[in-house]
C-alpha cells in the first residue's frame, strides 16, 4: 500500500494531480533501449529510474534489462523483440531514431518513447491526445524557427549548411523546417556513420556562413570534433542537440533530457499500475532553453544582441 501511494504521489506531482488506479503487475519487467549509449540518453534513462524508484519500483520491486545497440535499424529491432521474449511488460527507447525502428513492429509489450522531436510527423503515433496503438511517450520537440531568428539576428548568416543523416526522420523533418524558410540558402550533406562526420562537416562548413546540426546519432556522437573543425574555419554552429551549446556551439535551443526522462517515468508508473499506453496523451517538452556560449561569440568576433541574450542563458 506504501508503494502504490508513493506512485501516485510521483504522478500527481508531475502530471497535475492525477490519481493512478491501484491494479500493480506482479514483478514486472522494464526493458530500455539506449542506442549507442548516447549521454543524452543515459541521463533521461537515469532520471526514468529515479521517478520509478520514487513511486516503489526500485531495486527488488522491479526488473530492469538495458541495452545499447548501434543505430542501425535491423539492432534496435532484434533488441525489442529480445525484451519481448524475455515477457517485458514496458519497452522504453530513446530517440527518434529507436522509435522510428519500432514503429510497425509486433510487440507485444507497452512501447514508450522519450526524446523524440516530432512523433506525430514521424508516424509514430496518430496524434499526442490519441496514439492509436500501444504506444506513448515524451517529444522533445523545440521551436526551430525561434532559434534561426535568434541565430540570423546575431550572425547574419544568409547561407545555411545543415548536416544530418538521410534515413533519421528527425534531422529530415529539422532540414525540411529549414528549407520552408525563404530568407535563406540552405546546403545539406547527409553522413552515413560517425566515422566521416567530420570530413564532411568541414567541407560543408566551407559552403556556408554557419552551420546547423540536425538530430542524427553520427552527428551527436561527434559533436565536440565537428564544433571543433567549423569553428577553426570560422562558422558558427547551432543545433537542437542538447550539450552542444557547452562544447562550443554558439546557439541552441534544447529540450532538457531530465525532464523527458521523468515524464516517461511517470507513464511507466501508470501503466505498472493498470494503465494502457493507448490512453496516456504524448506529454511535450516544458523545460526548453535557448542556450548561448559567450566564449565562441567573442572568438569568432560576433555581438550577442541584447533581446536574444535576456532570452537565453549562457553558458560558461
Amino acid at each position: 500500500m506504501r508503494r502504490l501511494m508513493r506512485a501516485s504521489l510521483v504522478a500527481g506531482v508531475l502530471l497535475g494531480g492525477l490519481c493512478l488506479p491501484g491494479k500493480v503487475l506482479a514483478e514486472p519487467l522494464l526493458a530500455a533501449i539506449v542506442p549507442t549509449d548516447l549521454p543524452r540518453y543515459k541521463e533521461a534513462h537515469k532520471a526514468l529510474t529515479q521517478i520509478l524508484e520514487t513511486g516503489g519500483f526500485g531495486a527488488g520491486r522491479l526488473k530492469i534489462m538495458v541495452q545499447a545497440p548501434n543505430a542501425d535499424k535491423m539492432s534496435i529491432v532484434n533488441s525489442a523483440r529480445r525484451a519481448d521474449s524475455a515477457g517485458a511488460a514496458i519497452i522504453v527507447v530513446y530517440g527518434s531514431r529507436a522509435a522510428q525502428a519500432l514503429t510497425g513492429e509486433q510487440i507485444k509489450a507497452a512501447i514508450l518513447f522519450a526524446d523524440v522531436y516530432d512523433p506525430v510527423a514521424l508516424g509514430i503515433v496518430k496524434s499526442l491526445t490519441t496514439t492509436g496503438a500501444e504506444v506513448t511517450g515524451a517529444s522533445s520537440k523545440t521551436d526551430l524557427d525561434s532559434l534561426v531568428g535568434h541565430m540570423l539576428k546575431v550572425t547574419g548568416a544568409k547561407t545555411i549548411g545543415v548536416l544530418y543523416a538521410k534515413d533519421e526522420g528527425g534531422g529530415e523533418l529539422q532540414l525540411a523546417e529549414l528549407k520552408a524558410r525563404s530568407s535563406i540558402t540552405v546546403r545539406a550533406e547527409s553522413v552515413r556513420n560517425a566515422g566521416e562526420a567530420v570530413a564532411v562537416a568541414e567541407k560543408l562548413a566551407g559552403q556556408c556562413d554557419a552551420l546547423y546540426l540536425a538530430e542524427s546519432i553520427a552527428v551527436m556522437q561527434q559533436g565536440a570534433a565537428i564544433i571543433k573543425a567549423a569553428l577553426a574555419q570560422k562558422r558558427p554552429v547551432f543545433s537542437q542537440i542538447p550539450g552542444l551549446v557547452k562544447a562550443g556551439a554558439l546557439l541552441g535551443l534544447e529540450a532538457d533530457p531530465d525532464e523527458q526522462g521523468k515524464l516517461v517515468g511517470v507513464h511507466a508508473l501508470q501503466i505498472l499500475q493498470g494503465q494502457q499506453a493507448h490512453s496516456l496523451p504524448v506529454r511535450t517538452a516544458k523545460k526548453v532553453a535557448l542556450m548561448i556560449n559567450p566564449a565562441t561569440a567573442a572568438q569568432l568576433g560576433l555581438t550577442i544582441p541584447p533581446d536574444v541574450m535576456s532570452a537565453g542563458q549562457a553558458v560558461k
